[in-house]
């Protein structure tokens, strides 16, 4: 498939039609979950952060699979109001969203078909979070902050570079509106 390119004057040429995107060296899986109806959302997160995370973190195979990063991000009922205010958009109907990073599929599917994983996390499963969990995977093309240096990622527009764009872009129009 072929991109059709629009006309337009790159302000960034490491984001023009010719640059290569800013893959990171890993492989970032999120998974999306809600949590189960009887449960609180003082529970549910209570639990997830703690329990959960640290069976998490504990499984043998966490770190023999090369898990590079875990995080968790909690979307409270503040945060749905919140959401529910940018209108045009959709937002997502999840509580919860745990992202793991790996550096090869072979790893990540080394730990999700580990012993620990069948028997430690998947059990406690049922104390907080409601099946089905969603799952959306793919690799990040950093295009502002700082690229995943324990990987040896590349650095996307950092603040400095958009300071110095938006100056220049100040003193572009000063210049094209004296000459009109």
């Amino acid at each position: 498939m072929t991109l059709t390119k629009i006309n337009h004057t790159f302000t960034y040429p490491q984001l023009s039609y010719d640059a290569t995107p800013n893959i990171q060296p890993c492989i970032k899986l999120s998974f999306y979950f809600n949590k189960l109806p009887e449960v609180s959302y003082e529970q549910f997160y209570g639990h997830w952060s703690t329990v959960h995370a640290d069976l998490t973190v504990a499984a043998k195979g966490f770190g023999l699979c090369k898990i590079q990063r875990y995080v968790q991000l909690g979307q409270t009922p503040e945060f749905k109001q919140k959401a529910s205010q940018l209108t045009g958009i959709k937002m997502l109907e999840f509580d919860g969203c745990s992202e793991i990073w790996v550096k090869t599929w072979d790893d990540w599917m080394a730990f999700f078909k580990s012993e620990e994983y069948a028997q430690a996390m998947n059990p406690d499963c049922k104390y907080f979070m409601a099946m089905p969990i969603s799952v959306y995977c793919g690799e990040e093309n950093v295009v502002f902050g700082e690229g995943v240096k324990d990987m040896a990622g590349k650095d996307g527009i950092l603040e400095g570079d958009y300071k110095r764009a938006q100056e220049k872009a100040k003193v572009d129009e000063g210049i094209s509106m004296k000459n009109e």
